[in-house]
């Protein structure tokens, strides 16, 4: 444990996060939705899904339909991944040892589904879990409900201690849940109801204010915490309200997903929609879209110029690195655009820094605490030996200590990890810890070996 108290106060359901640091871009997307016109093709993009060994059920050439199974976990075979569109499977896209990266399906415009069945709101009250996992197994809907530790697809036959909701978000440039799930608030409660069954244990929904949607939720735990990033992360909720103990299991599901699941079993048709936003100083048209599922990062960056840019499926912190050419990742609600950072900045140390943002408050900028920045991916710096300056600490509201877990994972001390909490951590949860490491690690990297290390020798 840390020897002093985290920085929090308790009011009734208020928590408040006084560690962290906002991270202030320019490029946020206008809270206003806009008309994207259905893409021509989609792509399944099997490592979105941490955890899972991809197996081919269709081959190029033949055709599906919205719901058709396209590939399924070897070690789970009742997981299973569904085209979101009817049309033909395109493409398929392999990396280094056949790694399964891509399936690009081709639209066919059709509109063919499978059919699932369709439960009214009574028939769902009286459902057992069983059948409703059976269900979203079936169609492909079940990998939207996810767990702690490691951020994997929740086992079905597990009984979690607590299921997490966030409907705030503290990350750079996130879309916001509230504006997601928009005019869909009476599907939101409804899957609130169904995700429900599947725990004896409490349902907590988190919010950044007390607003409408705060006040007309029933039958859930509701809480309120405020304060800088990583406040709006679910492992920071998970951490303060039902810390996770070594054998123990936390669900978390997307607001947007909840609707979706619940979109799905009452229509009997898989849920091929998302909505999602434009962000970034480098993006144009910065707006709110409802996509398809896997719609081309390029279909939506249509007025933003080629250059050299970085885009990323989610957040500057915690996003995937993808490219022009690639896809909308299966959990990302975000397209962010930034230019690269490749230029050196002549004797930029000694400058007053009056557009730098940074932590330590060396430069000028921290007087304009309002103030928003065009960042690019530049790191200022090179790697170098791992140092230890306390700052880790001054930006994590976790009762743990996170350069000596990192130190543990890189020796590969499992015991020494469990210890120090790795059970509790995700990568978006350390990823702010990356961006004012002074040593330059690949700080989500090495959470993520740790990750595989314990999967591999439990």
């Amino acid at each position: 444990m840390n020897s002093g108290k985290l920085k929090r106060e308790w009011s009734m359901a208020k928590i408040k996060i006084t560690k962290g640091f906002d991270i202030r871009i320019d490029g946020a997307a206008l809270p206003e939705r806009k008309s994207l016109a259905p893409a021509g093709r989609v792509g399944l993009q099997p490592p979105d899904f941490y955890g899972i060994k991809p197996k081919l059920l269709l081959k190029e050439g033949e055709s599906v339909k919205a719901g058709t199974a396209v590939f399924f976990d070897k070690e789970r075979p009742e997981l299973k991944f569904a085209s979101p569109v009817s049309g033909k499977i395109k493409a398929i896209h392999y990396g280094e040892r056949r790694a399964l990266l891509s399936i690009e399906i081709e639209r066919d415009g059709k509109e063919s589904a499978e059919t699932f069945r369709k439960w009214s709101e009574k028939e769902l009250e009286k459902a057992s879990p069983e059948e409703l996992a059976k269900e979203m197994l079936e169609a492909g809907v079940w990998p939207m409900i996810r767990q702690r530790p490691f951020s994997l697809i929740a086992d079905p036959k597990d009984k979690p201690k607590a299921i997490f909701i966030s409907m705030m978000t503290t990350a750079p440039l996130a879309s916001n849940p509230l504006l997601l799930v928009q005019g869909k608030e009476k599907m939101l409660q409804l899957g609130l109801k169904i995700i429900q069954k599947f725990t004896g244990a409490k349902v907590h929904v988190v919010f950044g204010e007390e607003n409408t949607l705060y006040k007309a939720l029933q039958g859930v735990e509701k809480h309120i915490f405020t304060g800088p990033h990583p406040a709006g992360n679910t492992g920071i909720h998970i951490h303060h309200i039902a810390p996770i103990n070594c054998g123990e299991k936390v669900w978390f599901v997307a607001p947007q997903d909840l609707v979706r699941i619940a979109e799905f079993l009452t229509t009997g048709r898989y849920p091929s929609k998302k909505v999602m936003s434009v962000a970034g100083s480098a993006a144009q048209n910065r707006y709110y879209y409802e996509a398809l599922e896997g719609t081309p990062v390029a279909d939506l960056l249509k007025g933003t110029p080629e250059g050299d840019l970085r885009y990323i499926n989610g957040d500057v912190l915690s996003g995937a690195l993808s490219s022009r050419e690639g896809f909308l990742g299966y959990y990302s609600e975000l397209i962010t655009v930034i230019p690269e950072g490749r230029a050196r900045e002549f004797l930029g140390w000694i400058t007053p820094g009056f557009n730098k943002l940074g932590f330590s408050k060396t430069f000028l900028a921290n007087l304009f605490p309002k103030k928003t920045y065009a960042l690019d991916t530049n790191l200022h710096g090179g790697h170098r030996a791992f140092i230890q300056t306390g700052a880790f600490e001054e930006v994590l509201p976790m009762d743990i200590h996170p350069g000596y877990l990192l130190k543990s994972i890189m020796a590969k001390d499992i015991a020494e990890m469990e210890g120090l909490g790795i059970y509790e951590i995700s990568e978006e949860d350390f990823a702010l810890l990356a961006y004012i490491d002074p040593s330059k690690n690949d700080i989500l990297g090495i959470v993520r070996s740790g990750f595989d290390l314990i999967r591999k020798e439990a």
